[in-house]
């Protein structure tokens, strides 16, 4: 196993000598086999290694277990190790992520922490080619483009994966045969998280039942696709430096409609994301519908907005859709920025957003729109017609010539006689959270809704709200 690790190192070029190598080690017995493999590497290649350890906080005794066996390993041999102690639930609670997420971010904090205090040049991460197979089965069930689909790259800027070829059966015969101990996690024999069941589960009965050859054949699928991405990231690329100019002056993307329409369907997508990817840096929740939707804006009529993730706006110009951030700091998990007007925030599409006058929580999201859908009636879950949408969707208060629509013949009623005649207390009405579509409010938040954005038969895309703990009194 040893000549092939090494031979797949080689083919990406991935160690050089003299390398100074951070290596993550859980204990597990994929990190101890890197751990070992580089160890034996060590003199070839004249490394020094730095060993990272997170303890998670999860786990109690078995976690303590994990990081003695780790710290006793490193002293047996003369490695450098680093010990993190971290609380990933409270990390995952506050920052609104998953504790898979939140481990991760964790690991890569340490891992860089690491990097730069020893000045070492690779980062070492035990990936295996089962976790390459689970990883694009993952993806897949998202509903990841090909990108996704391409698996877990061998190297990325200073990250190296020695063991992405190297099958969990190779990795724990290897220390079997060399009697070299390890430490087991339990959670990943548990059905709690998805990667887990895509294990247990999935992959399991397609080895089985279908194929005993199976993960190496999704793996082989995705270095097929990677070929693939690789050709249309280069026509991208080449479609966007004629169809796109980068604004610097505001931070904005302007996308040439008539170059963009002389592409081919898929260089377009590529196009809108390639732009998107330069406001945001990253596009987890950026999906296939907002897309379409930047697309759709070619034909819309000018003035046309639409809001995307991130705080991101797209906006159609006479011959240009552009993209840009709303005209407010927009706070994400990645940006420690705040909004420029205290109490305004804008409608995170799809995604949630607190309101800070209440705290309840909004749930929104996209909807393709069928006549067969039955609208909602209560008064937590809310539908709008997302066409109708003129500017940024903020929650805030109110403001001097807010308005309502009442009617369908397009009648208007200010706010302020609004919450007059529904009798809310003066002291109650510079508080209550509204969500504005510019001036016009589209919802006084668990009351009224405007007409002017109710759903019809010729909506085609609907924007869902969910009020989680607001009142059922059916508004």
């Amino acid at each position: 196993m040893l000549k092939t690790v090494q031979k797949f190192i080689d083919k990406h070029n991935m160690i050089q000598k003299g390398d100074r190598i951070v290596v993550g080690v859980s204990g597990g017995a994929d990190s101890v086999c890197l751990f070992h493999v580089l160890l034996g590497l060590t003199p070839e290649y004249d490394l020094t290694l730095f060993v990272v350890h997170v303890n998670h906080g999860i786990r109690g005794t078995e976690a303590e277990e994990d990081e003695a066996y780790v710290k006793e390993l490193c002293l047996a041999h003369n490695i450098s190790c680093d010990l993190i102690k971290a609380d990933v639930k409270a990390l995952a609670v506050r920052e609104g992520l998953t504790e898979e997420e939140a481990g991760r971010k964790v690991r890569y904090e340490a891992f860089y922490d690491c990097f730069h205090k020893n000045k070492c040049n690779k980062i070492a991460i035990a990936h295996n080619r089962n976790d390459n197979a689970e990883t694009i089965l993952f993806h897949l069930f998202r509903g990841s483009g090909i990108k996704g689909l391409t698996g877990i790259p061998a190297v990325r800027e200073e990250i190296i994966r020695p063991l992405l070829d190297t099958g969990r059966e190779e990795i724990e015969g290897f220390l079997g045969e060399n009697g070299i101990s390890y430490q087991t996690d339990k959670t990943n024999l548990t059905q709690d998280y998805s990667r887990n069941k895509i294990r247990h589960q999935i992959i399991s009965f397609a080895q089985e039942e279908i194929n005993k050859r199976a993960i190496e054949h999704i793996v082989g699928a995705s270095k097929k696709l990677s070929e693939i991405d690789c050709y249309l990231e280069k026509n991208i690329s080449s479609a966007y430096d004629t169809a796109v100019t980068y604004l610097e002056y505001n931070n904005a993307y302007e996308i040439n409609i008539e170059k963009l329409r002389q592409e081919d369907p898929v260089i377009q997508k590529g196009i809108i994301r390639k732009s998107l990817m330069g406001l945001s840096n990253w596009l987890k929740d950026v999906e296939a519908l907002h897309i379409e939707l930047i697309l759709e804006l070619a034909e819309k009529q000018v003035g046309k907005v639409i809001n995307l993730p991130y705080g991101i706006l797209a906006a159609r110009d006479y011959h240009t859709i552009t993209l840009k951030i709303a005209p407010f700091q927009y706070k994400n998990k990645e940006d420690s920025k705040s909004l420029e007007v205290p109490g305004w925030q804008p409608l995170e599409i799809p995604g949630e957003v607190t309101i800070p006058q209440t705290n309840q929580i909004l749930h929104i999201k996209l909807i393709k729109y069928k006549k067969s859908m039955i609208i909602p009636r209560n008064g937590c879950t809310k539908w709008f017609d997302y066409d109708k949408i003129k500017n940024t969707v903020l929650i805030r208060t109110r403001q001097e010539g807010d308005y309502v629509q009442i009617d369908s013949a397009g009648s208007r009623k200010k706010i302020k006689s609004l919450f007059i005649d529904e009798k809310i207390p003066k002291e109650k009405r510079d508080l209550l959270p509204l969500l504005a579509d510019g001036a016009h409010i589209m919802w006084v938040i668990g009351g009224r809704i405007s007409e002017a954005y109710k759903v019809n038969e010729d909506t085609k895309v609907i924007l869902e709200i969910n009020l989680d703990g607001g009142k059922q009194d059916g508004k």
